[in-house]
């Protein structure tokens, strides 16, 4: 984990909503709990999104992008969230992910698009324990996002 540069997480409770992490608050120490109640989603209050032993050590995993400017972003995802992420422009890779011993990162969807002339990828990935699959209803919202990226 890249500790000194996360800045934001994915809901662990709805997995959809990225929420800014609050300073000196890290993802891989606190639980699954508290870090939705950070969003107060309804599916929050149910309890029924906590895996494992309900905190996020040991889960998930990171992507991290790369700017032109030289700034990075790096967001902290729980097993069984979809993300999308500009992967690749102009032959030059702009992220990276890093997932947890415990899961793998399961592509979802892979956009290829020619922006004004530059080739771009636009990724959709989740982190799932070892031997789980990705779902349909996640693969058809990985390509969701991947095609709403520009």
């Amino acid at each position: 984990m890249i500790e000194s540069e996360i800045n934001t997480f994915i809901c662990p409770a709805c997995g959809e909503t990225e929420l800014i992490l609050p300073e000196k608050m890290r993802p891989d120490e606190t639980s699954y709990t508290e870090l939705s109640e950070l969003h107060g989603c309804d599916q929050s209050k149910t309890g029924h999104f906590i895996y494992g032993n309900g905190h996020s050590h040991g889960f998930g995993g990171n992507v991290q992008e790369f700017f032109e400017d030289g700034t990075t972003r790096v967001r902290w995802i729980p097993p069984r969230a979809v993300v999308a992420f500009h992967f690749y422009q102009n032959q030059a890779y702009l992220a990276r992910e890093e997932s947890a011993s415990s899961c793998f990162p399961h592509p979802l969807f892979r956009n290829r698009l020619i922006i004004e002339g530059e080739e771009n990828v636009f990724v959709a990935m989740t982190f799932l324990p070892h031997g789980e699959t990705p779902t349909v209803e996640m693969r058809a919202r990985g390509e969701a996002i991947a095609k709403a990226m520009r």
